[in-house]
């Protein structure tokens, strides 16, 4: 018996509505928004729903559905996006005006691009001080601290987080090189050469997804090796690239001997993220890097019942190796279904009664319940009693580790370079170029990725 197959993620802009009309017909000459009257047009909230797995639209859509029927003076439509498409929406929306952007996004991370740099959307702390009060006393601070907040001020409202990255292994693949769940390899030398002996043995060893699809793919993984060293793409202040220094040197070096190697899929050139976890669970790779959210994929993709892996730590970096110790990390939280207000929408006292229905319905525990995925962020979710066992079902590897104190300890938010979508792309053409040897050294072509980006984030900083 294999499950089920349905898509993972919605590869279309697939519009859920929940009524159909206009966002923007309940303002006065003014522009203001009008009190709902009996017999009055209601205020419609629009809210906007970037990516996700395929029930997470379906989360906001029935929750606002609830809301919808609870009161007769807000109708909430909730649209799903395609989340590769986010960057050019959002903006375009936000330079037409709020005649044609929505009230609400859940989306992230966005503090950086959306909130700080740009203006798109404004600190939830601001705008809604006493929703922003709730949310601290009921998240898990590490969450409420360092995923929704920026110096201090609190901008978005996580859904969920992920803990990332970890290593996942096929137990076929390590039997077929002599290794075992209790023997995977430790150090990028011992991966590397692992990697070549599971493509001997007719698997792909290991593979970076290289397609513009989705630029974040390349990057990702880029960084996922590079945190480890201590490196970054850019400074902290996001106005200086990086990417040429002996940390970057170090990473695209490994990840091209890997691909000199055989170990790469013969289309990783062409593949995404997703057509990789495809690939692993379906037994062609050894390998794949994998998240806590992983049972969701596995709930929406063909498996074999008797597919078996392990999820061990990403190998870390050999002892020649020169690493920042002060600033390397090997695991970090990040968010995406973050609801964040739009800095346009003068809706605020409709948004603020549905964020407290939201709120007054367990929210963040539907993640688990209804998804079947992801992290749990609200403390509920681990120590009410009821909440508490619903969690088990699904995460306990979680419960456990909240109940012994490191679910959170030793991970970081994941970073975050303001204004730097034009420059991630960049970033990611260049790399996929640098790693299958299109540039006479990895210096040469880390130098010109660095120039070039660099000139995009001047221009940028400028504006």
């Amino acid at each position: 018996m294999k499950k089920k197959i349905v898509s993972v993620l919605l590869a279309g802009c697939m519009t859920i509505t929940l009524l159909a009309g206009c966002g923007n017909g309940n303002k006065d000459a003014g522009g203001q928004e009008k009190p709902a009257e009996a017999g009055s047009e209601k205020v419609t909230l629009d809210f906007w729903v970037f990516g996700g797995l395929s029930e997470e639209p379906v989360v906001f859509q029935d929750l606002a559905e609830e809301f919808n029927a609870s009161q007769d003076k807000i109708e909430v439509v909730v649209t799903a996006q395609d989340w590769g498409s986010r960057q050019e929406k959002i903006v375009t929306a936000y330079q037409a005006g709020d005649e044609t952007a929505p009230d609400l996004y859940a989306l992230g991370p966005c503090i950086e691009d959306y909130g700080i740099k740009m203006g798109i959307i404004s600190p939830i702390e601001d705008v809604l001080p006493g929703i922003a009060e709730q949310v601290k006393e009921l998240m898990i601070p590490e969450v409420a601290e360092g995923v929704a907040s920026k110096d201090g001020k609190m901008w978005t409202i996580p859904s969920w987080v992920d803990l990332s990255p970890y290593m996942m292994y096929s137990i076929e693949a390590l039997e077929a090189i002599g290794l075992d769940e209790n023997s995977v390899p430790k150090t990028w030398s011992e991966f590397k050469d692992a990697a070549e002996k599971f493509a001997a043995a007719g698997y792909t060893g290991y593979s970076v997804p290289m397609s513009m699809d989705n630029y974040s793919d390349v990057n990702n993984e880029f960084n996922y090796w590079n945190w480890q060293l201590g490196g970054a793409p850019m400074n902290d202040e996001a106005t200086q690239m990086t990417m040429n220094d002996e940390h970057a040197v170090t990473t695209v070096e490994f990840l091209k001997s890997m691909y000199d190697a055989g170990t790469f899929s013969k289309s990783a050139a062409n593949e995404t993220y997703m057509d990789r976890h495809e690939q692993f669970f379906g037994g062609k790779c050894a390998t794949n890097i994998g998240y806590t959210y992983i049972n969701g994929i596995l709930t929406d993709m063909e498996v074999p019942e008797d597919f078996e892996y392990i999820m061990a730590a990403m190998p870390v970096p050999d002892e020649d190796m020169e690493v920042d110790e002060e600033n390397a990390f090997y695991r970090m939280v990040s968010s995406n279904m973050e609801i964040s207000v739009s800095s346009l929408s003068e809706k605020v006292d409709a948004i603020e009664e549905f964020l407290q229905f939201l709120i007054d319905q367990n929210f963040w525990h539907k993640w688990v319940t209804q998804v079947g995925a992801r992290t749990p962020v609200d403390i509920a979710s681990y120590e009410d009693e009821t909440l508490r066992a619903e969690t088990e079902k699904v995460q306990p590897d979680l419960v456990r580790m909240y109940d012994e104190g490191t679910l959170m300890e030793g991970v970081k938010p994941k970073p975050a370079y303001g204004g730097v979508v034009e420059v991630q792309t960049t970033m990611a053409e260049y790399l996929v170029d640098v790693i299958q040897g299109k540039y006479p050294s990895v210096e040469e072509g880390l130098n010109e990725l660095n120039n070039a980006c660099q000139e995009l984030l001047d221009e940028y900083s400028n504006e």
